[in-house]
């Protein structure tokens, strides 16, 4: 086992109980210290396993034996060793290229964020170097200023890989885009508002200070930006191609020196970005800067919260790598970037710290300089995982970190102001390293401590902790895609299919409407639902109940008699007959049962009973008739009728004149229940017109309009057809049904006559009493069926009256039944039966259309083209509205650039 050579990390990156991967080198087992190799042999190799099964193996690689503390080297040959060339040259860095290479296509695609691709974020207090990190680290400069230089997130994603230039070396180029999210009031986008705009390409890294400079002022400047229509964020472009090549920075252009200085810009912060796609980097890395944080604001105080809210958001998310810097020479927990990250990363386990400017200790200062030596050689590390010089070290004074700590060196201001270039500065940082009395002495004592010295080691282990990063969001950046791709189609899948023929894509929406409108109107199913009908049979019921209070009644002594039973009304007697066993209600029995009811004893107090309201109420529920006549009340009209009738004759005009008191009250109950159609119909056809062009405001506009026309026509020919019907019921006396009502007129006499004597029918008792009576009259022939006939033989004062009573009642029981059905007919026929006519709803939409064209095209006449102004109109009508189209749109790209993910996401490249 000892003699098996095995992949180890020299720079221990832990996060919980999973080993990350920093920097890889091939070593042999035995080289490392005793109480080493038990922690080596229980870490976990899976990862590593997977990333060694993709790589070229080589059984016997020339390994470089790492210094342990039993095996000194010099620092200047420890840090010569490091610089072993292009990690491209490695099995392993291949198999990094490929996951950055994903994740870069997926940034590409614009899906990163919405797949959660894990990105370093670099954020830090201002002046704790952070920018001069991000510099070294992308090898590009930024713009510097005494105060906030930064002032908007720059997202610099680096690539090796170029096409190859001139001697077959990489071209280096940069791309500079401005991507805009936020609104100039920080309020996100709506989907597809937001967009990734190229600003200019560099090819000169000389160059770059000035395009980033001006791309962050089209940012900070959204209105001036905005309003500028010729060329927009180009105009402020500085001029490249009049630049020399590594000479001075290009000249500003004139809309860029019409912004002025920065201070008077419209925004001083923004939380949209500018993107520097860098082709031919030293490292495949994506890093986001971050503005660095203030303490302070000379003139807006509220800034401060600005910068701190952008920095907590970028800092959130899971998949974001905290890499925050901290300066050498200050109490790390004075700095909030270490107090943003315990927040957003409580355990710190996607946290990495940078020291910068370490020369801020001096060599006299031991104590501190040995603080932050153990910080960085013993940064924490799970049980069973050794730090960074495979023994443990010293308890580190922030255990929060647990990827741990690197240490920069930069240059300073008066070097910058020199003219230093990159390679001077590493050349000069690796310097500062190995002859550096006490790192020197460090290094000697823990050779594994180099890999975190420098920023060539801070590149390789950042790029080694995205690398790892990416490899185990991989399955989530898969589901998520696949999950995502679902729901755009679902979006899709709901919205109205791209219209393509205008004319043919109206005419069958038209159809569709036309369908539905028929279906609902007859009960069809199809239609989807019946509530339409059931909502129309409710209205007819209601006309009626309304119609039966409209029929006719008569108060007789102390007794409320009318042309409806309870079965007429659709209700149930009660069982034993009581109070209104019929259509004859008692008003004695009522009152009875109403506490503290008025006392009845007479027709007059009968009269004042029914003023009761709780009789009323009574009456109502119950379907009784609202008005009614009195005996006297039909005596008074049938004087006013008596002319030239011989005596025992009735004038029929009293009898028309009568039943004209309760003839017209249907017309109030038919047009009541009209309009209660007509407002159900318009619903329906506003909620079909929705559903079928929603999307399109202006057919949608169109054709609710044309329908609401249709439909008002349509109520006009109902309400025509009821007034002839209604005429024709109210002009007229008529029936056929003579048998009925002769049958009706009969028994309505029968119980008005016995109301108005009161009488008694004879008890078990009495009955043979009146059966020899009966057979007594018989005998001398006067022959009568029963008590009844004989009752009704009786002459009394007021017979003319209730022969009319009764005939008025008969005629309306009569009357109701043919009225009850004869209007819901008339609508069903007149109106809703045509309400789906597609022929002329297609008229109507046309005419709202084409205007005084459609009546141009009706007339024939030969100058009209109809054709060609129903196919502009059409076209016109179906544009979708803003909304939905640029919810369609942003659906498609998002639909597209998901299938695309998820074809990069299942490359054998990312089968990791």
């Amino acid at each position: 086992m000892e003699s098996t050579f095995l992949p180890l990390i020299l720079c221990i990156i832990t996060s919980g109980s999973r080993m990350r991967l920093a920097t890889v080198r091939v070593v042999s087992h035995a080289q490392l210290p005793r109480d080493a190799r038990t922690r080596h042999a229980q870490a976990s190799l899976g990862q590593m396993h997977r990333l060694a099964t993709m790589t070229t193996r080589r059984p016997h690689v020339a390994a470089r034996s790492v210094a342990t503390p039993m095996q000194a080297e010099s620092p200047a040959r420890v840090l010569q060793q490091r610089q072993h060339g292009p990690m491209a040259a490695t099995g392993y860095q291949r198999v990094s290229a490929r996951l950055l290479g994903i994740a870069n296509q997926l940034r590409d695609l614009g899906v990163d964020s919405d797949l959660k691709v894990p990105a370093l974020v670099i954020a830090g207090d201002q002046s704790s170097g952070k920018s001069s990190v991000v510099e070294a680290i992308a090898g590009v400069p930024l713009p510097r200023s005494d105060g906030t230089c930064t002032r908007c997130p720059t997202e610099v994603r680096m690539r090796t890989h170029g096409a190859p230039g001139e001697g077959g070396s990489a071209v280096w180029q940069c791309r500079i885009k401005v991507v805009r999210n936020f609104d100039s009031t920080g309020k996100p986008l709506a989907p597809g508002e937001a967009h990734e705009k190229l600003f200019c390409t560099v090819t000169d890294k000389a160059h770059i200070t000035a395009c980033i400079s001006a791309a962050q002022a089209v940012l900070l400047n959204p209105t001036v930006v905005g309003d500028a229509v010729a060329d927009g964020a180009e105009r402020f472009v500085p001029l490249l191609s009049a630049a020399e090549p590594g000479g001075r920075a290009p000249e500003a252009s004139s809309a860029m020196r019409g912004l002025g200085d920065a201070a008077g810009y419209e925004l001083q912060f923004t939380a949209n970005k500018v993107v520097l796609e860098i082709v031919g980097a030293e490292a495949d890395l994506t890093i986001i800067d971050l503005p660095g944080i203030i303490h302070s604001h000379p003139k807006d105080p509220s800034l401060i919260d600005v910068v701190k809210s952008l920095v907590k958001c970028y800092l959130a998310p899971a998949h974001h790598i905290i890499v925050m810097t901290l300066p050498a020479g200050m109490d790390a927990e004075t700095q909030a970037i270490l107090q943003f990250a315990r927040e957003a990363d409580p355990e710190g386990r996607r946290s990495i710290g940078i020291i910068t400017k370490p020369d801020k200790i001096g060599t006299d200062e031991r104590t501190e300089w040995g603080k932050l030596c153990n910080l960085v050689a013993g940064a924490r590390a799970p049980t069973g995982v050794p730090a960074a010089g495979g023994s443990r070290a010293a308890a580190a004074p922030n255990p929060h970190l647990q990827l741990g700590y690197y240490v920069v060196k930069n240059p300073g201001q008066e070097q910058l102001a020199a003219g230093i270039s990159f390679e001077q500065a590493r050349a000069a940082e690796e310097r500062y390293f190995a002859d550096h009395p006490l790192w020197a002495s460090a290094m000697k004592a823990n050779s594994l401590l180099s890999q975190r010295l420098g920023t060539n080691a801070l590149r390789d282990g950042l790029s080694a902790l995205l690398v790892d990063k990416i490899g185990e969001h991989m399955p989530e950046m898969r589901r998520s895609a696949r999950a995502q791709l679902e729901k755009r189609q679902a979006e899709l899948k709901e919205m109205s299919p791209a219209v393509r023929n205008a004319h043919e894509e109206l005419m069958r929406n038209l159809w569709r409407i036309s369908d539905t409108l028929a279906q609902n109107a007859l009960a069809d199913i199809r239609g989807g639902s019946l509530d339409f009908y059931q909502e129309l049979m409710r209205h007819y019921r209601e006309y009626g109940e309304r119609s039966i209070r409209s029929t006719p009644a008569f108060l007789v002594d102390t007794s409320l008699i009318s042309a409806l039973s309870s079965s007429d009304k659709g209700m149930r007697s009660s069982a034993g007959g009581g109070p209104i066993a019929t259509c004859e209600l008692s008003l004695k029995e009522l009152v009875a049962r109403i506490e503290d009811g008025p006392v009845i004893e007479s027709e007059k107090d009968a009269k004042a009973a029914l003023e009761d309201k709780r009789v009323q109420i009574w009456l109502q529920q119950h379907k009784f008739p609202e008005g009614y006549m009195t005996l006297v009340e039909v005596g008074q009209l049938r004087q006013r009728h008596l002319g030239r009738e011989l005596p025992g004759f009735l004038p029929y005009s009293a009898m028309e004149a009568l039943l004209s008191k309760f003839k017209g009250k249907h017309r109030d109950q038919a047009t009541a229940c009209l309009a209660a159609v007509e407002a159900e119909v318009h619903k329906l056809a506003h909620r079909v017109v929705e559903e079928q062009l929603g999307h399109y405001p202006r057919a949608k506009g169109a054709v609710g309009s044309a329908l609401c026309s249709h439909v008002e026509s349509l109520v006009q020919e109902t309400a025509a057809e009821l007034d002839k019907l209604l005429a024709r019921e109210d002009g007229d006396v008529f029936t056929l049904n003579s048998y009925e009502y002769e049958v009706m007129r009969n028994e309505f006499l029968a119980r008005l006559k016995r109301c108005y004597k009161q009488l008694k029918q004879p008890d078990h008792e009495a009955m043979p009493e009146v059966l020899d009576v009966l057979s007594e009259l018989s005998r001398h022939g006067v022959h009568f069926a029963d008590f009844d006939a004989a009752f009704m033989a009786q002459h009394t004062a007021v017979d003319d009256e209730l022969y009319m009573a009764a005939s008025c009642l008969a005629y309306f029981k009569v009357a109701f039944k043919r009225m009850q059905d004869a209007v819901p007919m008339a609508v069903r026929s007149t109106l809703l039966r045509r309400l789906g006519d597609p022929a002329a709803l297609e008229a109507a939409v046309w005419r709202e259309l084409l205007g005084a064209g459609a009546v141009a095209a009706e007339a024939g006449e030969d100058s009209y083209d109809g054709s060609a102004a129903k196919a502009a109109a059409a076209v016109a009508a179906l544009q979708e509205d803003p909304q939905t189209a640029s919810r369609r749109q942003h659906c498609v790209a998002m639909a597209q650039k998901l299938t695309e993910a998820l074809q990069v996401l299942n490359t054998p490249a990312a089968q990791l």
